[in-house]
């Protein structure tokens, strides 16, 4: 890859590295995950039409485009993250970040799909090092948490669903770029049709609508929403435009790498040899998927 195509990778990394910390603290808020997330995708979606206003960029993407925009914002900011909020009240965190790895196998092959894309050996290869990776991070939590009850079936299988549909608004968004509408614009529009889809959730099952006072929680709501939302999402959608899905979907597998190093680093987590093996993996699928000519 570039050097350009490198940082718009490690970019998001790095972010969606930190904002598993940063979501600890708005956990328990008055403000409900639905109403944060509503008030989150708001909140970045008028920024960045306020960006656009301010460089004179289009701002009304046309006709034709609106219903693939209407799908990315339902999917990728609607209804993958309340089906994450419904997954982790019966699903410990570890295979709620296992299932979205995922997302490395299901947006490669929409794609082929879809596009008639096709995948190499070394892509299939460093998705399936990724995942293990990631697999063998966290199997030492959960190990002892997990319960097949029917609460935590159901939590898996809103899991398995957020991470296709999460894939599904990855492939709207290809769509978009063939159809040559600007990234920011169709983000910004994106993200205001999540916000409402989550707040109409949120209403329709009578969660009440209440504004956390402490401080934390705005700082981390800040956090989240300009740099775990508008740069973020903003590298990782360039990224899918200029190296394709293989690449781009490896941030999924990496992101929660990296919140265990930030877990190491912040909350004091002291790693097993499992979890180190993990993150060696993970980097090697990593250099095999990143590095190849072809993807």
């Amino acid at each position: 890859m570039s050097s350009r195509s490198w940082l718009l990778f490690l970019v998001p990394v790095f972010i969606w590295s930190t904002t598993f910390y940063a979501i600890t603290l708005q956990l328990g808020s008055v403000t409900t995950p639905a109403y944060a997330v509503a008030l989150r995708f708001a909140f970045a979606a008028a920024l960045l039409f306020g960006w656009l206003w301010v460089r004179r960029e289009p701002m009304l993407p046309a006709a034709h485009t609106h219903p693939w925009i209407i799908a990315s914002g339902l999917t990728s900011y609607g209804i993958s993250y309340v089906l994450t909020y419904v997954a982790e009240q019966s699903v410990p965190s570890g295979l709620v970040a296992i299932a979205y790895t995922l997302m490395v196998f299901l947006t490669p092959a929409l794609t082929l799909v879809a596009y008639g894309t096709p995948l190499t050996r070394r892509t299939w290869l460093g998705g399936s090092l990724g995942i293990a990776g990631v697999v063998l991070c966290f199997l030492p939590d959960l190990l002892g948490s997990v319960t097949p009850t029917a609460a935590f079936l159901w939590g898996m299988s809103a899991m398995a669903i957020a991470a296709f549909t999460s894939s599904v608004g990855a492939v709207c968004s290809m769509q978009l770029n063939k159809m040559q509408v600007p990234v920011t614009t169709y983000t910004a529009w994106a993200m205001a049709y999540g916000a409402v889809a989550t707040a109409l959730y949120g209403l329709g099952t009578g969660q009440p609508l209440q504004f956390d006072e402490r401080l934390s929680f705005w700082l981390a709501f800040g956090y989240l929403s300009i740099a775990g939302t508008i740069i973020a999402f903003l590298c990782y959608l360039t990224l899918l435009k200029h190296e394709g899905t293989a690449r781009a979907m490896y941030v999924s597998v990496l992101s929660p790498v990296g919140a265990v190093l930030v877990s190491v680093l912040l909350e004091g987590l002291r790693p097993q040899a499992l979890t180190w093996a993990g993150i060696l993996i993970s980097l090697a699928g990593a250099w095999i998927t990143l590095v190849s000519k072809r993807t």
